[in-house]
């Protein structure tokens, strides 16, 4: 039996999907990652994939990866094209994976850093998007 492969989109242009979050009244989480982490693989494959493929969680957030490498660029919140590198540093991430999750506005909600567990990633993740949940 083949295994289905899902992606997660890269985040190119974070203030156009601050337009959308904003239309749609969805907040925005954004993994960071490593290609060369094990651990961020593991939270690629066990958690955000699957999450991006359930409409449980596609109808309250826009989910983006963002691949931490030199000469990797996007567009930001403020619609200035970066490095992705700049933005981890903007953001003070040093640890991989990082999680981090914006309103609308690109307001910075809540950082998970790392992984304990899988059941606990699932948990946690799930308290924080309850705990910012956007009311219509």
């Amino acid at each position: 039996m083949l295994k289905k492969i899902m992606t997660i989109l890269p985040a190119k242009n974070l203030f156009l999907e601050s337009r959308v979050a904003q239309k749609e009244n969805k907040n925005i989480l954004l993994l960071m990652h490593l290609e060369e982490c094990p651990w961020c693989h593991f939270v690629i494959d066990e958690i955000i994939a699957p999450m991006s493929e359930m409409t449980e969680y596609t109808n309250r957030l826009i989910i983006r990866q963002i691949e931490i490498n030199a000469g990797l660029e996007m567009i930001d919140f403020n619609n200035q094209l970066i490095e992705n590198n700049t933005f981890a540093q903007y953001h003070n991430i040093d640890f991989y994976p990082t999680l981090l999750l914006f309103n609308p506005q690109h307001e910075l909600l809540e950082k998970t850093i790392g992984v304990v567990s899988k059941d606990f990633y699932w948990t946690n993740l799930d308290k924080v998007l309850e705990k910012y949940e956007r009311k219509s």
